[in-house]
């Protein structure tokens, strides 16, 4: 039974493309499930760098990952060209809910995920509230309300 990919009510802005290496690859030929989590990884480093002037050792709260939900809709081969989609969904008061997809060249979706960050004081290690700063950079590069 084939998968239903979930149709959302933005668009993805931020890409990314990524290079697939020998040793992202299994026994069976396809990226690993594991790595996707990394591609996602680097998706989200590359989307929140661009709101930070000196990047996350300047920033006085940065995001973490409190929880990812990936779904697999088709394997990934080695000689693929695939790049990574990233949106942000929802800002809330201490924490934003990624949309990330992993896409082939042709179009097709490899991975979806889903991913909950906790904006983190880098002092205290606590959750803080997002900064209207942010609030307003995020929502002017969506282009959208958040």
């Amino acid at each position: 039974m084939k998968q239903e990919i979930p149709q959302l009510p933005f668009d993805f802005r931020h890409r990314l493309p990524l290079q697939i290496r020998f040793n992202d690859v299994d026994m069976f030929g396809h990226v690993n499930n594991a790595v996707y989590v990394q591609f996602m990884d680097m998706g989200k480093l590359a989307y929140f760098k661009q709101f930070m002037a000196g990047g996350f050792e300047k920033e006085e709260a940065v995001p973490v990952v409190a929880d990812i939900h990936c779904t697999y809709y088709a394997p990934t081969l080695i000689d693929e060209r695939i790049e990574v989609l990233t949106a942000l969904e929802t800002i809330g008061s201490s924490s934003f809910v990624l949309q990330q997809r992993i896409v082939a060249a042709d179009g097709s979706v490899k991975c979806t995920a889903r991913t909950v960050m906790v904006n983190i004081d880098t002092r205290t290690g606590a959750p803080t509230p997002v900064s209207d700063r942010w609030r307003t950079a995020l929502s002017q590069y969506e282009g959208r309300d958040l």
